[in-house]
């Protein structure tokens, strides 16, 4: 299936919001979705949920024998997999031009970073390592893959443990659990990616969306450590106008920052599940179980922009440029149904008949409409100045 054409009037109404620096999720610019992070049931199986997008990550390994150019060291695979439950535009069984681009940046901040100690994974020189695979399956697409899937990488490799091996000099033994401890990898640093996008009035927003991936120019993905460091870059344009000078120099601090504080909230996660997994303490366990919300069916895949509103609160109402607002004479008026409406306290007959046009005299216009009788009042919001 091909992917849902987005038109004119969504790419003009997302860049009008970004202009005004307003997000249709009501985020600011450069603040990110938040993370939350659960385990499997066996070592290295991770899920991330990034907002709306979600990736499962499983770490496993086998014993192979090592490349002839590096004898002493262990090898690692990475596969990304996306499939039709991700989005409707993917399809299974091939790879497609996003798994590969999003496969390439994971190795160039994991791999090529050399985040990861090799020479430990060896085992017999010149014969037998071992060999990490890493499965990176999407399951949900809401924008900023990569990000998602580096998270949910690096909390897999840090969760992973693997059999402890006795060579004989013939030959090696795999003890199970039962008989030896597993063996945390040996991870020399922890570098995660951070993606922002710029739009045509050159505001740069951290960590987008799907809809706000497609309607940007041009797509800057750091891959940082705890340590301030900057491990991979990959810049994505559509506008030649657009260099990354333009764009790092204002959210390369930001970055940083963001990716000390991430980081640490995965090595808190993953602590916590280590230690009650050898107390056999079930309860603290974030598993996988606790990510479905029960008695509630839901999606994520509309054919829809999707727009949060700022809450109804007395200061959102008040602050609000497009409509001046006299406390002593105003009342929010909540339905079942989710809406709200505003409605002047100028004569209590206003609030208790259902068809009524609501005037005030120190408006020159109509407010707005008394709701129509099938919509149920559920709450009442007076904007008192005391």
């Amino acid at each position: 299936m091909k992917e849902i054409t987005l038109t004119n009037c969504e790419r003009n109404f997302i860049n009008k919001c970004i202009e005004e620096e307003t997000r249709l999720d009501g985020r600011k610019l450069l603040e990110p979705r938040s993370v939350k992070i659960y385990f499997g049931s066996s070592w290295g199986c991770c899920m991330v949920s990034l907002g709306h997008t979600r990736v499962v990550t499983q770490v496993s390994c086998d014993i192979q024998q090592p490349k002839t150019s590096r004898p002493n060291e262990g090898t690692i695979r990475i596969n990304v997999e996306l499939t039709p439950l991700a989005a409707q535009h993917f399809e299974g069984g091939r790879q497609s031009e996003a798994a590969i681009l999003i496969s390439r940046q994971l190795e160039k901040c994991f791999k090529d970073s050399k985040c990861i100690d090799l020479e430990s994974l060896c085992i017999v020189a010149d014969k037998k390592v071992w060999n990490l695979r890493i499965d990176v399956n999407i399951i949900n697409h809401d924008g900023n893959l990569v990000d998602c899937a580096s998270i949910a990488m690096l909390a897999a490799l840090m969760h992973f443990h693997r059999p402890d091996v006795t060579s004989t000099g013939e030959e090696i033994i795999i003890h199970p659990a039962s008989e030896k401890d597993f063996l945390p990898l040996t991870l020399f640093h922890y570098p995660i990616c951070v993606s922002f996008i710029t739009f045509q009035s050159g505001n740069t927003i951290m960590d987008p969306t799907y809809s706000e991936e497609r309607v940007g120019v041009a797509e800057l993905t750091l891959g940082i450590n705890s340590y301030r460091e900057l491990c991979s870059l990959h810049f994505d344009y559509l506008t030649k106008t657009m260099t990354v000078k333009d764009v790092i120099s204002t959210v390369s601090n930001h970055a940083a920052n963001y990716a000390t504080e991430l980081v640490q909230q995965i090595k808190d996660a993953v602590v916590k599940d280590v230690q009650s997994r050898y107390k056999k303490d079930d309860s603290s366990i974030s598993r996988f179980k606790d990510s479905i919300q029960v008695n509630k069916l839901t999606t994520t895949i509309g054919e829809h922009l999707s727009i949060k509103l700022r809450k109804w609160d007395k200061m959102a109402v008040v602050e609000d440029d497009f409509m001046e607002v006299d406390e002593n004479k105003s009342r929010i008026i909540k339905y079942e149904d989710g809406s709200a409406e505003l409605v002047p306290i100028f004569d209590d007959s206003v609030n208790k008949e259902e068809n009524v046009t609501a005037y005030d005299s120190d408006w020159d216009e109509i407010l707005v409409k008394s709701p129509s009788p099938e919509r149920k009042k559920i709450d009442v919001i007076d904007l008192d100045s005391d």
